[in-house]
C-alpha cells in the first residue's frame, strides 16, 4: 500500500518558485535536494525544467514597492 511520509513533503520558501514545464534552466536556479533542501544549479543552462527528474526552483522576482498588481 502506498502512504504518504511527512517526512517527504517539501517546503518551499515563499522566496522561491518552481519552473514551470516549458522554462529553461538557467545558472542561479536551484534543484531540490531529496533532504528537503535546495542546492544550487551550476551546469548549462537552456534545457526545458521538464526534462529533470528533480523539481527545479527560481527566486521570485521582486516587485517594486509602488507596483500595482494586474488585474
Amino acid at each position: 500500500m502506498n502512504e504518504a511520509y511527512p517526512s517527504a513533503i517539501i517546503v518551499v520558501p515563499d522566496r522561491l518558485r518552481p519552473l514551470k514545464w516549458n522554462e529553461p534552466v538557467r545558472p542561479g536556479d536551484f534543484a531540490s535536494d531529496g533532504r528537503q533542501g535546495f542546492e544550487p544549479w551550476v551546469g548549462t543552462g537552456g534545457f526545458r525544467a521538464d526534462a529533470f527528474v528533480k523539481q527545479i526552483y527560481r527566486r521570485q522576482e521582486r516587485q517594486a514597492a509602488g507596483a500595482k498588481k494586474k488585474l
